[in-house]
């Protein structure tokens, strides 16, 4: 319900407590109504119904943007005009006949997506939908350490080629620990 609400306040501009499951209902138009302005809606023979944005070919999730630590972890800032719905509440997933699709959820959290570390560079994916999907090597995005806070990441994404490299000398990383309480966070081995 929380996340309807913040969803609501997001897209609508002043937040109205839901008085009803219709209001949920408005708030899905809403969100259907304005994402059409970027993409369109398709049904996937996996996923069923889905969004499809529309981007260049090589476009990937969580590039055109920024990572900000908070004190909810690392939030993914977009500077697509979509991007406070789509990185924030449902997941992205590759289907072979659309490319990236959005797959719409009610719950919030400041990025999903799946990490990856080691040596320099740090990665990552969006986190799929359910666990029965595989990671293609292609779906993740590296960068050097130092630049994870980029301002403009699109611009010190490694290319694609490189992934299958940097994949070796990675590893998932499942916990991100503060240090000290400061807006530094330890990635595997590695503080940033």
């Amino acid at each position: 319900m929380a996340a309807v609400m913040a969803l609501s306040a997001t897209l609508t501009g002043p937040l109205v407590l839901p008085g009803t499951q219709a209001h949920a209902a408005e708030i899905a138009v809403t969100v259907r109504e304005r994402l059409s302005n970027y993409g369109g809606w398709r049904t996937s023979a996996r996923f069923g119904d889905v969004w499809v944005p529309s981007v260049r070919t090589e476009w990937r999730p969580y590039t055109e943007g920024r990572w900000v630590w908070t004190d909810d972890g690392w939030y993914w800032q977009s500077t697509e005009p979509f991007g406070d719905v789509v990185y924030h509440y449902g997941r992205w997933a590759y289907d072979p006949d659309f490319g990236w699709v959005w797959i719409a959820g009610d719950q919030w959290a400041p990025a999903w997506v799946v990490w990856r570390q080691g040596g320099n560079d740090v990665g990552w994916a969006p986190a799929p939908p359910d666990v029965g999907v595989a990671f293609d090597d292609a779906w993740w995005c590296f960068v050097p350490v130092a630049a994870i806070g980029a301002v403009d990441l699109v611009r010190v994404v490694r290319p694609v080629q490189e992934n299958v490299v940097i994949m070796r000398n990675t590893t998932i990383i499942n916990q991100t620990v503060v240090v000290n309480n400061a807006p530094r966070v330890r990635l595997g081995n590695q503080v940033v």
